[in-house]
């Protein structure tokens, strides 16, 4: 990672090459999409590339990539339209360790922390569940970022939309500890290997050992036994038992 983490140091001074960084309430938002542009590509004219009546972020000798943090069902016009001429690969990035710089409304900073959480790589098969008319398409790739992160947050006061107290301002990534790259629906394995699953599982056993919640769980399987990772092999009293394929 030695090498890509060298990358990622130059994306970062890039993106943020016109913040004051002492600063830290005036970071633009965002800066994680832009820095992973700049990682993929360190040429501002490979960004934001036109193609049919959209926007790529990246393009790579016709190939595409697009950087999502969330929400993957706002691409699915994309899809529709770049698969069919383009290879394309969805950038996910995920926070495995992560600071947190909480500032008031005059960019001071108030608190530091370490967040207690620690994300899995499987939280992408939430996303991945709204795109899940796409996924065996042969055009159609991933990489997920495992990273070190800051977070910036804002203190605001709690209302019932906002019932935290903060609002997220900003994340910067520092380091890469790992890169998932799926280009085929039985790579998706990659993600099961690093947990110790036992011969046959139901969603509660499968939540327990790879550290995400029932829900999330629940949905992982419903993505992986489309993909054909996983297969449902029968029920253990009012649960579908699961095997890897």
């Amino acid at each position: 990672m030695e090498v890509e983490n060298t990358k990622l140091t130059i994306a970062v001074e890039k993106a943020l090459k016109d913040v004051i960084k002492e600063k830290i309430g005036l970071l633009q938002e965002h800066t994680l999409h832009r820095v992973l542009k700049f990682y993929l590509s360190t040429d501002e004219q490979n960004h934001e590339i036109k193609i049919g009546r959209m926007y790529a972020d990246v393009v790579l000798d016709n190939h595409i990539y697009e950087i999502q943090t969330k929400s993957f069902n706002v691409m699915r016009n994309k899809l529709s339209k770049f698969l069919e001429t383009h290879h394309v690969t969805i950038c996910y990035p995920l926070a495995v360790n992560k600071v947190i710089y909480l500032t008031n409304d005059y960019g001071e900073l108030v608190s530091t922390k370490k967040s207690p959480k620690h994300a899995s790589p499987l939280e992408i098969m939430v996303e991945l569940y709204k795109i899940k008319d796409y996924l065996l398409n042969e055009n159609l790739h991933f990489k997920i970022f495992m990273l070190d992160m800051d977070e910036f947050r804002s203190v605001k006061e709690k209302t019932w939309r906002n019932r935290k107290g903060f609002i997220r301002t900003n994340q910067v990534p520092r380091k890469i500890n790992y890169i998932y790259e799926i280009n085929k629906p039985n790579d998706f394995k990659k993600l099961l290997d690093i947990y110790k699953l036992p011969e046959t599982f139901t969603s509660k056993v499968f939540s327990k050992a790879t550290h995400v919640t029932l829900k999330k769980g629940t949905v992982a399987l419903n993505v992986l036994t489309h993909l054909n990772v996983v297969e449902r092999i029968g029920k253990e009293k009012n649960s579908y038992l699961y095997k890897i394929v």
